[in-house]
């Protein structure tokens, strides 16, 4: 297997809801790595923010990346950009004239993002909206210069909003659409609001959004267990009229 190269130490937390770290590990060696780029906005994202922890691991990023190239999306939405690591893995898979549209309030990582964005070649194609999603979304400024929808919405912003950004990427992706949302396990804690455990209200809202998802008329959904949990719908073809 490949040697890793200079990597930040991981947070030993997958065990908090029952995934082996020497399994995730492994999958993680026999998978496809970063790019130097990407690694370098990993490093950098560890050593100059203060919540590196938020920055999704290098297996889930390829899982993004992945994604993106089955799809070869024209237009996603991403709702959360923090460094743009994120952003940046699901750029890899754009059509040739694809684009990406990134919300976020912090203003303060914008350079961080451009310095990486440019040196990853994908700083021409990503649109960054500064603000609060629920402003920008309600505002209409995503549709001011491109009217099509999106093929993908990736929603990783505070959990809060989480289904009002589900209804409306529902109502804003094409038929056969991709609505993708991270930290749906909450680090397990979702399962002690299933055994009535917790009453944290944080993971009470993920479990209805769980739940809210899985038995959407409108959704196909699967809901991953990688890292703090990926759910992933498509939606289905709307009826013709």
């Amino acid at each position: 297997m490949a040697k890793r190269r200079g990597k930040p130490p991981r947070i030993p937390q997958l065990g908090n809801h029952g995934l082996d770290d020497a399994l995730y590990a492994y999958a993680t060696e026999v998978s496809n790595s970063e790019s130097e780029n990407l690694a370098r906005l990993r490093r950098a994202t560890w050593t100059q923010t203060i919540k590196p922890q938020m920055l999704c691991d290098e297996l889930q990023g390829r899982l993004l990346s992945a994604l993106s190239h089955m799809i070869a999306p024209d237009r996603i939405l991403e709702i959360g950009t923090f460094t743009g690591y994120a952003t940046a893995c699901w750029a890899e898979g754009l059509s040739s004239n694809g684009v990406i549209d990134t919300i976020d309030h912090n203003d303060e990582l914008h350079s961080i993002q451009d310095e990486h964005w440019k040196a990853l070649g994908w700083h021409s194609c990503i649109r960054r909206h500064t603000g609060t999603a629920v402003d920008v979304l309600k505002s209409g400024t995503l549709f001011t210069s491109d009217k099509r929808l999106f093929d993908v919405v990736f929603i990783d912003a505070d959990k809060e909003n989480q289904q009002t950004y589900v209804d409306w990427a529902i109502c804003h992706v094409c038929e056969g659409g991709w609505i993708v949302v991270d930290n749906v396990l909450w680090w397990g804690e979702v399962l002690r609001v299933v055994r009535g455990e917790s009453n944290d209200p944080r993971a009470m809202q993920i479990h209805e959004l769980n739940e809210y998802m899985s038995t959407h008329p409108d959704l196909d959904n699967v809901l991953l267990p990688l890292r703090d949990g990926l759910h992933i719908a498509r939606l289905h073809p709307r009826p013709k009229s």
